[in-house]
């Protein structure tokens, strides 16, 4: 009996396609370091889902075992912000001051595609750039762009596409559920991956929280001012601050005179410093001395470059995703008054000009209307992400729970600075346990003025 061609023909397609929709393989590789708590490894996606035999990505992924596993226990993946960041290079943490957080399970890190060892896409030359250059130079951009063309489709670098590595790992190391822990943008990217996939959630925990239809950086200008005004405001009730700088607003205003050309760069780079208390709490004394002729000591406390950044992931999703939505007869009202005005939305905006950009789907920027088990963690401080927006966020949603820390900055990254510091780990690292207790912040206090 003859078979029917396209009877044949369709039994070859569903193979092809059971294939392409089966579960990736974790492929162990040894760790750099041969730690032994840690597992090394990938898993290959495509690079665009809608044509899976095309090119591919190696997600780079880091395990962080756990010390004693506890069966069923839900992993902690480690979703990481930027964009642009690799979440594996918080190894470290995990192994050293977070292991509170894998007493019992293990801690997943993966490099989200565009960034680390999961085919970064680097931009050296926008990121080694000194407080008195401009962010972004047009012929920069444009050669990055021309460069990284060469290896990747810088449209397939988006969200979207984030959020569905996150569950393509998850299912590559067989875990039916996970707990997520995310920092700024890795809030956004987790917000994604709870739309998308709501039962593969146990609990999340947001630091640093930015809603899904923020429009970075439109509000970056406001939220500086906002926490350098308090900085100057705390400085004059503590003794020690007073007594050093009586004349701190006058040392401020004398010090935006004298910038003239500078001030953009400068500035900017001053309000991205003010991300955690160290740094805020130094800011006087760098006014002072600058405002008195030693600018010298402000421009050698900024990081001396932005490599940690994978530049060209950043501006794939915030060029499709974010400045994309800016109105620019919205950048006045969002930018006049503050000390960096609207130089960084205009460089983002003119970064953007050329760049490839993906279609965002119907619905993206909607928020979420249910989730599981959510605690929200904002710094009273936060130079990046108002704690408004998170209380705003957890006030819609019955399972979640909002923590605001004083003084805290965008993140937990100067914990040791701080007097009993840990309080911040042991609040997540308990909500994902039993429950939410904060009775450890009153025993937590930042760093003094210097």
């Amino acid at each position: 009996m003859r078979m029917d061609v396209s009877f044949v023909l369709g039994v070859i397609c569903a193979l092809f396609a059971d294939a392409s929709a089966a579960a990736p393989p974790f492929s162990p590789r040894p760790c750099p370091d041969k730690t032994p708590e840690l597992r090394c490894g990938t898993v290959t996606v495509p690079e665009n889902r809608d044509h899976p035999q095309g090119r591919t990505i190696d997600l780079n992924v880091v395990i962080v075992q756990a010390r004693n596993a506890r069966t069923g226990a839900p992993p902690l993946f480690h979703v990481d912000g930027g964009p642009g960041i690799a979440a594996t290079d918080a190894a470290a943490f995990y192994l050293g001051p977070g292991s509170l957080y894998r007493q019992d399970r293990d801690v997943v890190l993966f490099d989200q595609r565009g960034t680390g060892g999961s085919n970064p896409l680097r931009c050296p030359a926008l990121e080694h750039r000194g407080p008195l250059q401009a962010m972004y130079s047009r012929n920069e951009i444009n050669a990055c762009i021309r460069d990284l063309k060469k290896r990747a489709d810088l449209t397939q670098y988006s969200t979207e596409n984030s959020a569905d590595d996150i569950d393509r790992v998850r299912e590559a190391l067989g875990y039916p559920s996970i707990d997520i822990w995310a920092l700024s943008y890795g809030t956004f990217l987790a917000q994604e991956y709870l739309k998308r996939y709501p039962e593969r959630v146990h609990r999340v925990v947001l630091v640093g929280f930015v809603p899904l239809d923020y429009r970075a950086p439109l509000y970056h200008a406001a939220n500086g001012q906002r926490v350098l005004d308090l900085v100057l405001y705390e400085c004059q009730f503590d003794e020690t601050c007073r007594t050093k700088y009586p004349d701190l607003r006058g040392d401020w205003r004398s010090l935006l005179r004298s910038l003239g050309e500078r001030r953009g760069p400068i500035m900017e780079a001053l309000r991205s410093s003010l991300g955690t208390a160290a740094a805020q709490r130094r800011t006087p004394f760098l006014i002072h001395a600058a405002a008195h002729g030693n600018l010298q000591l402000l421009l050698e406390s900024f990081p001396k470059d932005s490599s940690r950044f994978a530049e060209g992931l950043n501006l794939s999703i915030v060029c499709s995703e974010a400045v994309s939505r800016i109105d620019p007869a919205d950048v006045p009202g969002a930018t006049s008054g503050t000390f960096v005005g609207d130089y960084r939305v205009r460089q983002d905006m003119a970064a953007c000009e050329n760049w490839p950009r993906h279609r965002v789907r119907d619905g993206f920027y909607d928020p979420l209307k249910t989730s599981p088990p959510i605690l929200v963690i904002a710094g009273e401080m936060d130079n990046v992400a108002a704690p408004e927006w998170g209380y705003r966020f957890c006030s819609v949603l019955s399972e979640c729970r909002f923590a605001l820390i004083p003084n805290l900055g965008h993140g937990p990254f100067d914990l040791d600075a701080w007097t009993n510091g840990a309080c911040f780990d042991e609040i997540a690292a308990g909500f994902f346990r039993d429950g939410l207790d904060t009775s450890c912040l009153k025993r937590m206090q930042p760093p003094p003025f210097k």
